[in-house]
């Protein structure tokens, strides 16, 4: 009865154990499934949020950015326009005349404030300013007129060279040949480059012709013969002491400088009254520079009028200075090795500031 009792009792033992085996197997596959469960739950949710998110790109445009408002569309081209409208109508060629005015070109040189000097260069003055010597009467040419001008243009054959320009006239009612230069007679050092020989001239024609002479810093004459094919003319020219130089460009101190260096003897220096009608500084400076072939020189001074030049032939330095004083009164004053030149040059610059 015991071995029974045992029996079933470990049969009962048994029994328990795979139902609660059973049961603990009935609670893993209850908790897997439900964690099935959830996991199907949450993939659903995903595609959920996934497909909302697909049908809301859908819906939106597929620009993120903003329309552009119409005003700013309007303000753009009406800017447009308005560049339009306001564009400058193409500019006209403007031509400029050859000959500049003595005056305004030194006007113009009088506002340089550089301390560098500029190379040398030549001013045009205007062609009514400029003085006409007879080199040939009509009469005395037996028709063959000659006038002659200085033109203040560099002579290109020769730098040492003064330009002089030649106006040749035939008045008679025949033609005029073979024109040119023959034995000249020149003082010591000085040369002459004739022009080119004037094969015909027909009647009532004019011809105009270049040639240069180097003076040596003289105001004495150059004579030569005029030819023509039938008759031998003697001519001279004869400089005005202003026409032996050219302009050179320098700054205030470059001028005191040279001015220091050229004292005592080397200076000149005479009182004048400047009349009434002589008292501006254009009129000043266009009479100036009539006399003489200088450039005006930048001054601080509103009193003073200074002017730098260059002799043609030997390159030595001449410096003006006008400087006006109490009421009219006025002293000039010229600074140059060439005492010769200086005293000739204070007589002509007075004389053209006080006619």
């Amino acid at each position: 009865e015991e071995d029974e009792r045992g029996k079933k009792k470990s049969h009962l033992r048994e029994r328990k154990r795979d139902s609660e085996s059973s049961s603990e197997e009935e609670e893993e596959e209850g908790s897997m499934s439900e964690s099935s469960s959830s996991e199907s739950d949450s993939g659903s949710e995903v595609e959920e949020s996934h497909s909302e998110v697909e049908t809301k790109k859908k819906r939106t445009p597929p620009s993120s950015k903003p329309a552009p408002k119409p005003q700013k569309k309007g303000t753009k081209e009406i800017s447009l326009l308005d560049l339009d409208d306001f564009t400058p109508p193409p500019s006209q060629p403007v031509l400029s005349s050859p000959v500049v005015s003595t005056s305004l070109v030194t006007d113009l040189e009088g506002l340089t404030l550089t301390d560098t000097t500029l190379a040398p260069a030549m001013i045009s003055p205007v062609f009514g300013a400029v003085k006409t010597y007879e080199l040939l009467h009509r009469m005395t040419g037996e028709g063959l007129s000659v006038e002659y001008h200085f033109s203040r243009q560099p002579f290109t054959a020769d730098s040492r060279m003064v330009a002089v320009q030649i106006q040749i006239s035939n008045n008679t009612a025949t033609e005029v040949k073979n024109i040119h230069i023959n034995e000249p007679k020149l003082l010591s050092g000085m040369r002459i480059q004739e022009f080119k020989e004037i094969e015909s001239l027909p009647p009532g024609e004019t011809v105009n012709v270049v040639m240069g002479i180097d003076f040596c810093d003289s105001t004495q004459a150059a004579s030569f013969q005029l030819c023509t094919h039938t008759r031998q003319f003697y001519v001279s020219i004869q400089p005005p002491v202003g026409e032996l130089m050219a302009p050179v460009f320098m700054s205030e101190n470059e001028f005191r400088k040279e001015q220091g260096k050229l004292t005592g003897m080397s200076e000149i220096t005479e009182k004048l009254t400047l009349p009434e009608k002589c008292q501006s500084d254009h009129v000043i400076v266009q009479q100036v520079t009539a006399a003489a072939n200088v450039s005006r020189v930048p001054c601080g001074s509103d009193k003073e009028y200074r002017f730098a030049a260059k002799t043609v032939s030997s390159g030595s330095l001449i410096l003006i200075t006008l400087e006006k004083k109490a009421g009219n009164a006025a002293h000039l004053t010229i600074n140059s090795e060439k005492m010769l030149i200086g005293t000739m040059l204070v007589k002509d610059i007075i004389h053209s500031l006080t006619q």
